[in-house]
């Protein structure tokens, strides 16, 4: 996929390029929802009037069969209206004889899952393909050894030490890095738990995270090993030395490099560093003496750290680790994950503020997108996943309301009024669009909050510490 953007990017903006490809990616994953519930409507003779890929304003389309087809231009994915099932002006919708409520209670139920369904079959799929392929992840990832640890945090504080490696968070064993983080953001104690190894020898520290006012989600201020990937800079003493664009530094002076904090650390304390390389997956090695840098105030051998490392180039130097997950077991953990985001909701461990909306969507499937094919799989067998089951919680206008309705009425031995479905319609609706802006909001505020803030302050954007 990577190899596609390169292609195209010629005359696109690789950037651009991947954000359109990040949304049709999303309207295709809503799309397979829709379809679900498509399907179902056909063969149980209920009819659709819409069947739309996009949103309005429509582009183009044509009727066959009772149903509409639509190509509209917002292309978020897409939509199904059927017959007689919107409670609208004051209509009972529940008098069309080919409508969704003229079927029967189990009709409705599965017409209701087929859409999350069909979420979760794709899902499986995904996930079986990489079972089969392999899931590349950085290597570094593949550890809970700290890399570095933030000055002034609540992990600096309680004495962790870069070098450390975590063995558990509040008795719950962890093995990636992963795993490690979603233990403290999902905890619903104050304190977490941090049992750890230093020298081989077994510590545990009761550590309050704080907030990150970014992301929203609690953090205790570690982070993971680096690879650290350069640029030289042209006329510098890493240019002298025989260093080159794309080399990984993973040794100074012997000692492994964790942090890029590391390294500069190292730099700036010796007359002459011995580097140790990966150059396309073979050793290297290079002897540097720093030179003072005006602009920095402190010595440097002119190069300038790698933010975003394609995954190919860390799959050349042998850095990343593929994992083979059971599809069933992979589904498993995805749904608990969802089940512990709306518990730490509910119990205020999680802040609403640290949720993505569409935007928020668009953009991790676009950076996926960038880092190849089996990433940008994984992550749409994610939202695959989070769509079908936010779909089935008993919400009315979700597809786990209209199965509620469905069984409160079988219950009552009679529907509910028109007037109460008009209302629940109407008031749920309401706070759908309430919510969908909030986490829109989020989205923008996490993109683009400082340089809107750098507005108000008459400047740009302030730098960070």
């Amino acid at each position: 996929m990577s190899g596609i953007i390169a292609a195209v990017s010629g005359w696109i903006p690789e950037h651009f390029l991947s954000i359109v490809l990040g949304v049709l990616a999303l309207g295709i994953v809503v799309f397979i929802h829709e379809l679900g519930h498509f399907i179902v409507a056909k063969l149980c003779g209920i009819r659709v009037e819409i069947f739309s890929i996009g949103f309005p304003p429509k582009i183009w389309g044509f009727r066959r069969g009772g149903t509409e087809y639509r190509l509209s231009w917002i292309l978020f994915g897409g939509y199904v209206k059927l017959a007689g099932m919107e409670f609208e002006d004051g209509v009972d919708p529940r008098g069309v004889r080919d409508g969704y409520y003229a079927s029967r209670l189990l009709t409705r139920i599965a017409l209701c899952a087929c859409g999350p369904a069909m979420n979760i079959l794709t899902a499986f799929l995904l996930f079986s393909g990489l079972y089969i392929a392999g899931f590349p992840v950085p290597a570094n990832l593949e550890s809970t050894v700290i890399g570095s640890v933030a000055e002034g945090s609540p992990a600096e504080r309680a004495g962790l030490r870069a070098g450390d490696r975590v063995l558990s968070v509040n008795g719950n064993r962890v093995g990636r890095w992963e795993d490690l983080n979603k233990a403290i953001v999902y905890a619903t104690t104050p304190a977490v738990e941090i049992a750890f190894l230093r020298d081989t020898l077994p510590r545990i520290e009761r550590i309050v995270p704080e907030k990150d006012e970014k992301l929203q989600l609690k953090r205790i201020g570690i982070y993971p090993v680096e690879l650290v990937s350069v640029d030289v800079l042209e006329g510098t003493p890493a240019a002298a030395a025989g260093m080159r664009d794309g080399d990984f530094i993973v040794s100074a002076d012997g000692a492994a490099v964790r942090s890029w904090e590391q390294l500069m650390r190292t730099i700036r304390g010796g007359e002459q560093v011995r580097l140790g390389l990966l150059r396309r997956g073979k050793a290297a090695e290079a002897t540097v003496a720093p030179r003072w840098s005006e602009a920095l105030g402190a010595p440097a051998i002119g190069v300038r750290l790698k933010t975003a490392v394609p995954m190919r180039e860390l799959e050349a130097n042998g850095l990343v680790v593929y994992l083979y997950r059971n599809p069933v077991g992979e589904l498993a953990r995805n749904v608990r994950e969802m089940y512990l985001t709306m518990k730490g909701l509910v119990l205020r461990a999680v802040s609403p503020r640290g949720l993505a909306g569409p935007i928020g969507i668009v953009q991790i499937m676009s950076y996926s997108m960038q880092a190849g094919l089996r990433q940008f799989a994984y992550i749409m067998a994610v939202i695959s996943v989070n769509l079908g089951v936010l779909n089935l919680l008993p919400v009315p206008v979700l597809d786990g309301g209209h199965i509620l309705i469905a069984l409160v009425e079988r219950v009552r031995g009679k529907p509910l009024s028109a007037r109460v479905m008009t209302a629940v319609q109407n008031v749920f609706v309401a706070l759908l669009l309430a919510f969908m802006l909030m986490v829109s909001a989020n989205d923008v505020v996490r993109s683009w909050g400082e340089g809107i803030a750098s507005l108000f302050r008459g400047g740009a954007p302030a730098e960070k510490p």
